[in-house]
């Protein structure tokens, strides 16, 4: 089913230049990469119902492309889902993986991430992964996105997330004055400053009370949904990875 998020914010020249996020964000495909490296595709072998993965957020492919490579070279021969609501973020995965891996058995999905979750049966899924995705969410939408996450893992499974988690008082300012430097840096030589003038705005709006997401606010709340092993690690700036396991 497919439905209207309201906390979906990729649109127009944003969704259309998002490949330039790696240059305002030097160390974004690094932190894709440590996600994928805390997932255990191990995870369930001894079981006979398949392994299963979900990818909430497939923006550009370049994640999901990590998480299938991971996969393969575990030996898994699971089932792989990727959502995404916006449509010229699924043909441009959905280019990507025919190009570095054409063999690749990805099911991408364009829909609402809630509305996806929602429609999925209990103790679906393995893993749930998603990567600089659910920050963009209105607060309110976010946590019934991580009530369904919970809901749709089986006993045992992950919940990772590699996204602005922000610390509290003047360390989140500073950080995000240091990601909108970057941002200058990134786009004003390419003369971007119409698009530039959308990320600083973007990134100023993700630290409003209507979007952001606290680290130590995060955690309480996932304990409380029955999580365990909720951890943030590897923070730089606004940036951590998130590893939770359903109870």
């Amino acid at each position: 089913m497919k439905r209207k998020n309201e906390g979906h914010r990729y649109t127009d020249d944003i969704a259309r230049e998002y490949e330039l996020i790696t240059l305002a964000y030097p160390d974004f495909e690094a932190f894709q990469r440590r996600m994928v490296e805390g997932v255990d595709f191990a995870a369930g072998a001894e079981r006979e119902e398949p392994f299963h993965l979900l990818e909430i957020g497939t923006g550009d492919g370049f994640a999901t492309v990590k998480l299938l490579r991971a996969m393969k070279a575990a030996g898994n021969r699971g089932t792989f889902t990727s959502v995404d609501i916006n449509h010229e973020m699924i043909e441009k995965a959905r280019a990507l993986l025919k190009t570095v891996e054409p063999e690749h058995s990805v099911h991408l999905r364009e829909s609402d991430a809630l509305a996806y979750l929602q429609d999925e049966p209990e103790g679906t899924f393995d893993v749930v992964a998603t990567s600089f995705t659910l920050h963009n969410f209105e607060r309110t939408y976010r946590e019934e996105v991580e009530k369904q996450i919970h809901r749709v893992l089986r006993t045992g499974g992950l919940y990772t997330n590699a996204d602005k988690y922000a610390p509290e008082g003047q360390e989140q300012f500073d950080a995000l004055a240091r990601h909108v430097d970057q941002f200058f840096e990134a786009f004003v030589p390419r003369g971007k400053t119409e698009l530039l003038r959308k990320w600083v705005i973007h990134n100023i709006s993700d630290q409003s009370p209507r979007h952001v997401m606290f680290a130590d606010e995060t955690v309480a709340r996932l304990q409380a949904l029955g999580f365990r092993k909720v951890a943030l690690t590897e923070r730089a700036g606004l940036q951590a990875v998130l590893r939770a396991y359903k109870g």
